[in-house]
């Protein structure tokens, strides 16, 4: 498994839904409380000057959702403990950190429906983590 898989599984273990790079899992569309998992694009060569592309950093973004602003702050409290705690390394690689790289604030999508229903808009907050990898 690589870093991305690891980090669904550990949101899923930690009970949220999880959407791979779109609001759908294989129960179908994800709606109320979840996260969309999405890699980022990285600069390589973080290695030693011997391997220079050894060393892994992938940045993995965690979009957390929910109807509120309390709720998508939540989630996002929960996505962040499952991001920074223990979880198996990916295949062929340790784990030597993990970090929050940049941390966002609740903000909302405009309604489109009914303003008045709760439904009506959706919050959700953007987080990105790195973790820095070196061969097992």
């Amino acid at each position: 498994m690589n870093a991305t898989d690891r980090l669904i599984d550990a949101l899923e273990q930690a009970g949220l839904a999880v959407g791979d790079g779109e609001p759908r899992n294989k129960d179908g569309p994800l709606t109320g409380r979840y996260v969309v998992v999405r890699p980022r694009q990285v600069m390589r060569g973080e290695g030693s000057i011997g391997d220079p592309n050894a060393d892994r950093t992938p940045e993995l973004q965690i979009t957390s959702v929910g109807p509120s602003r309390r709720a998508a702050d939540q989630v996002a409290e929960i996505a962040d403990r499952a991001a920074l705690g223990p979880m198996p390394a990916p295949d062929g690689y340790e784990w030597q950190q993990a970090a929050v790289y940049v941390t966002g604030t609740a903000t909302t999508t405009e309604p489109t429906t009914d303003p008045t229903a709760p439904e009506a808009t959706t919050w959700f907050r953007v987080d990105v983590y790195r973790y820095y990898l070196t061969p097992a």
